[in-house]
């Protein structure tokens, strides 16, 4: 049996408003529901690899990933990971104090404050970059999740 892989997320928005006028409540809400399915391949709305980790960037110091060089961890074995483009990148900032910024090369660029995240998609043909920096210019250590999916070469 050959092995496949498929990914499926969504992000879901439930923001609510009430306002009370005397005798009446008036509630208002509206709801954003974003979802995205990547079947196996290499082509539009396809990958065929996922990267997980979670990283401690100390204080006042960086981190890069070598996107053609990840090692990632499969059926109870690693393995070596070469993305040659990005479909979904998700970073999440766990640190409570220190803010980061992160770049996945030129194509996404963000800065995260303490407990922030950074969601980011290009089902299409994806970014073609070959590093993704972490960057903590705080003066505590912040712990970084990172998930990438994407083609490998």
């Amino acid at each position: 049996m050959a092995a496949s892989f498929s990914l499926t997320g969504s992000l879901r928005l439930d923001p609510r408003w009430t306002d009370d006028l005397n005798t009446t409540t008036v509630l208002d809400s509206a709801r954003a529901s974003l979802s995205f399915a990547l079947a196996d391949g290499d082509g539009a709305d396809e990958a065929d690899g996922y990267f997980k980790d979670v990283v401690t960037v100390a204080a006042s110091a960086t981190h890069t990933y070598d996107l053609t060089d990840l090692t990632r961890n499969v059926f109870g074995g690693s393995a070596g990971l070469d993305l040659a483009a990005v479909k979904v990148l998700l970073v999440r900032n766990r640190s409570e104090t220190a803010g980061i910024t992160v770049a996945l090369g030129t194509s996404v660029t963000g800065t995260l404050d303490p407990l922030g995240v950074l969601y980011a998609t290009s089902m299409e043909s994806g970014w073609a970059e070959a590093t993704l920096t972490i960057t903590n210019a705080g003066a505590a250590a912040a712990d970084v999740e990172v998930y990438l999916a994407g083609v490998q070469t």
